[in-house]
């Protein structure tokens, strides 16, 4: 049987944003006299940066002068770099901080954070800052010189992130509505157990502390909307896929851990779980947590319970994504993400420079791509595992990425996938780089 992980993406924070300016931003000089060069609000931002990302990320570089976003956290301290173009004077960065505007739907206002001028390492420009702001942000850039906007190539892009939070964490396991015995035979808490001892085994390069368990119905303040009686479905019992309001537990030690929340299914077909690609927060927050479902929902309006195994590899690789890793082979669907703009518009956010993840320990599948896997018209941003039985088996079994935790297709034999080095790197940079 093969699972297929697809990419669903439904990034909030940064859906159907346009650039709007107010404030400070709609003044052309500063009170020094410096000139400010607010993103072009011509144009809706659509590109992003999230750091440590080793894929190519070409259109953001292209975007960059005019206008993408970062995300940034607390504390943290950043690099943005890029190739020298040497026909082009050095321009300066600005960032600017987005809040969103009152009676406005899908718009947000900006106020200019900082203006940097390049360091100059080698052959590149660096661009070096920390954030101080007091949660997880988005920024907005522009490049330019004396004004205007920068004419010069943007190639190579690199935005690299450092936190000093602590590389441990826990997970609470967030029990939503009625649940059985998985299909083989695991209740909960054995499920947990074992969930708990993977987690530890595929997480190598990180500390987990413990995994606690606690029931919807159970919460201080929100229990009597989830009934233990009832099943809870993903996407169709609540608006909010993930179940936001449950995370951030109002208990000593559960406050900052990673939720995973357990349903009974998801309300869209062969889907086993999803995440946000680089979540950003442990804790309470909106999308800030890893769905996975006991049963998964077939196209015949059947419900086919999942094993401990496929559950239990579901909320790891998930997780994987909340800590900011792609797909080790891209599919279709990884590449046709789109936003719908304030007016119904879809706008394609794909970058068909990110084939690959960037990483040299992690093969590449060419099959995955040529195959059409997941070749469905566009999609909103996210990322889904799907159960499903489109691909041969033989030619699965000839990618080399087979055995890596983010391939897309997981085999259900294949119990030894794991992490490479370089993946548990990002892991391990991302935790330090999430307050916790």
């Amino acid at each position: 049987m093969k699972n297929f992980c697809k990419n669903l993406w439904i990034l909030g924070i940064l859906c159907t944003l346009w650039a709007c300016f107010f404030t400070s931003c709609s003044e052309s000089v500063d009170a020094d006299g410096h000139p400010i060069l607010p993103p072009d609000s011509s144009r809706p931002i659509v590109h992003k940066l999230y750091p440590n990302d080793l894929a190519k990320n070409d259109s953001a570089a292209v975007n960059l002068a005019r206008g993408i976003a970062l995300v940034v956290h607390p504390g943290a301290s950043y690099s943005l770099s890029f190739d020298i173009d040497t026909t082009q004077p050095a321009p300066e960065l600005q960032l600017f901080r987005t809040y969103d505007l009152k009676n406005s739907k899908n718009q947000v206002g900006t106020v200019r954070v900082r203006t940097l001028s390049p360091t100059i390492v080698g052959n590149r420009y660096v661009y070096s800052f920390v954030c101080e702001e007091n949660k997880m942000s988005i920024w907005f850039t522009t490049l330019g010189v004396d004004g205007e906007y920068y004419k010069g190539n943007v190639e190579n892009i690199s935005f690299q992130g450092l936190g000093s939070y602590s590389d441990h964490f826990s997970i609470n396991l967030i029990v939503v509505g009625s649940m059985v015995n998985t299909l083989d035979g695991k209740n909960i808490d054995e499920l947990s157990s074992f969930m708990l001892k993977l987690f530890r085994e595929k997480y190598y390069g990180v500390t987990i502390d413990t995994l606690y368990v606690r029931y919807a119905q159970n919460h201080p303040t929100l229990g009597a909307y989830y009934p233990a009686d009832q099943p809870w479905v993903a996407g169709v019992s609540s608006e909010d896929l993930f179940v936001s309001e449950l995370t951030g537990w109002p208990e000593e030690g559960l406050s900052n851990a990673l939720n995973i929340v357990l349903v009974h299914s998801i309300g869209e077909n062969d889907v086993m779980g999803f995440s946000r690609l680089f979540s950003g927060v442990l804790g309470a927050g909106n999308e800030s947590s890893v769905v996975i479902g006991e049963y998964v929902k077939k196209s015949s309006n059947e419900f086919e319970l999942l094993s401990s195994d496929i559950i239990a590899m579901t909320a790891v690789h998930e997780t994987g994504h909340f800590f900011g890793l792609r797909h080790t082979s891209t599919t279709r669907r990884d590449l046709n993400q789109t936003m719908t703009l304030s007016d119904g518009t879809p706008v394609v956010v794909g970058d068909f420079s990110n084939i690959e993840d960037g990483l040299t320990d992690t093969p590449f599948c060419e099959y995955i791509l040529k195959s059409g896997l997941y070749k469905q018209g566009e999609s909103p941003e996210g990322h889904a595992r799907e159960r499903g039985t489109y691909l041969a088996k033989s030619s699965i079994y000839s990618c080399p990425d087979l055995d890596n935790i983010m391939f897309p297709v997981t085999v259900d034999e294949l119990d030894d996938a794991s992490f490479t080095k370089q993946q548990m790197e990002i892991i391990r940079s991302s935790l330090m780089i999430f307050p916790h």
